[in-house]
């Protein structure tokens, strides 16, 4: 190894000087080699160099055969460890994927299924999607995936790693793919391939382009077009996804459910990749700082990446707590027998025939039960989603008082407090904003407690 490391100092060193002194055999010729280019369209390892600068440059003439034989064998050292860690890494990829779908819970039932578990689900691909992120950047470090852009005079000192559009198709479609199971049944099964296949074809032509070089221009501004336009069809279906969510009642504009503010943080923080695109060396370099460029994907890419995964992941737990709530208010039920088709065949659970034993008669109840019963059921829903918004809206210590209100106001019922007006807030004494507050929480609960 110590001699392989000489042998390659000492041809980097010949091949940046050529007009360095060597020894001459007899006969040769007193014409000087012009020395490699070292601005070639793509980078060269340490052996590369030593291998060129052995065939063509002033290394060949004060190199014995035996050092020649020992750089080329460096070289292909390189090369077939390269190769060999590529290989591996595809490989274990492609059994990760596999065992991840093969394991896991079919898509096309996660997205039928209830809120809780669809947004388990969106959680876990959004730690797939940190995962990779994670990998691929830390994959930047190496100089395998190092790509010189070519320019049309054969120079650039901007060099593109290759991870950083690679990670970005893994994830980005894995991102798109969570705001569709997370829509759930209202959104047309197709959509599961439609949407990550608009992202991943956008990332494609960007990537195309970028290595079309000026030469070729007006290529890399067709492929920039197609990205812009494939993206704006893209937000299109984003916002048509958001219109089926709601039954027609949000939009890209308007709206308070969780969904639709997930689609719009999306598209907002996606949104200036393709700007950034075109003043990077990338598109029209505009900007030809290396260290701004980099610096600025970088905090694109933390910045929308981030800001969908916590959210994503507060979304979930704000869910559950929304659950934990409801459940905890929900009223115990009377121990007796059920009316309806239990009753009329006779049916009684162990619960019924206690109340029985317990005095509870032949075990049926009343209609008047049945009446205090149903109040109290929707007594506890109204006053579970009264415990969010003021959660929500940070005035938790209020709660008692605003269920009081709505009390005294002989307000029972999620379905009574919708229809309220400012006018009959003021009548019956409410506080409006509170009572608006409510309503706009009440919206998102018949769309999301589903």
């Amino acid at each position: 190894p110590s001699r392989l490391k000489y042998l390659r100092v000492r041809a980097i060193a010949a091949s940046a000087d050529p007009h360095r002194p060597r020894a001459r055999s007899p006969g040769a010729a007193r014409a000087v080699p012009t020395s490699p280019n070292l601005n070639a369209s793509a980078p060269m390892t340490t052996a590369q160099q030593a291998a060129n600068a052995t065939d063509a440059g002033p290394l060949r003439y004060w190199l014995t055969e035996e050092e020649k034989t020992a750089l080329v064998e460096s070289q292909a050292y390189e090369q077939g460890s390269l190769v060999a860690q590529i290989f591996s890494g595809i490989f274990f990829t492609g059994v990760a994927g596999w065992l991840t779908l093969s394991n896991g819970t079919r898509l096309a039932f996660v997205q039928r299924a209830a809120l809780e578990k669809r947004l388990t689900t969106c959680c876990f691909l959004s730690t797939y999607v940190a995962f990779f992120s994670c990998f691929f950047n830390y994959f930047q470090l190496t100089a395998v995936d190092d790509l010189v852009l070519p320019e049309p005079n054969g120079e650039s000192n901007y060099t593109l790693d290759l991870a950083r559009p690679c990670e970005w198709i893994m994830t980005c479609p894995l991102m798109q793919l969570s705001l569709v199971l997370m829509g759930g049944a209202k959104i047309p099964e197709y959509r599961r391939y439609l949407m990550p296949a608009f992202s991943a074809v956008i990332l494609a032509l960007g990537t195309l382009g970028a290595f079309l070089g000026e030469k070729i221009f007006v290529i890399k501004a067709v492929c920039w077009i197609l990205s812009c336009m494939i993206f704006c069809v893209m937000v299109y279906f984003n916002r048509l996804q958001i219109i089926e969510y709601s039954n027609g009642q949000e939009g890209l504009i308007q709206g308070d459910s969780e969904f639709r503010k997930a689609t719009v943080l999306l598209i907002a923080t996606w949104s200036p990749f393709p700007f950034w695109y075109v003043i990077s060396p990338e598109g029209l370099g505009l900007i030809g700082d290396p260290l701004f460029i980099q610096v600025g994907w970088a905090f694109l890419n933390i910045v929308a990446k981030f800001s969908f995964i916590f959210y994503i992941q507060r979304c979930k737990d704000m869910y559950c707590n929304r659950l934990k709530t409801k459940r905890e208010l929900q009223p115990s039920r009377h121990h007796a027998a059920p009316v309806g088709p239990r009753a009329a065949f006779g049916m009684m659970s162990p619960g019924d025939d206690f109340a029985a034993m317990m005095g509870g008669g032949n075990g049926y109840m009343t209609a008047e039960a049945l009446e205090a019963e149903e109040t109290a059921k929707k007594k506890a829903q109204l006053a579970a989603v009264v415990v969010e918004t003021m959660n929500f809206l940070g005035m938790a210590q209020h709660t008692d008082r605003l269920i009081k209100l709505l009390d005294s106001a002989n307000m029972n019922s999620i379905f009574e407090v919708e229809g309220l007006t400012k006018d009959q807030c003021a009548e019956l004494q409410l506080p409006h904003e509170l009572i608006s507050a409510l309503q706009r929480r009440l919206k998102v609960w018949k769309l999301e407690m589903v």
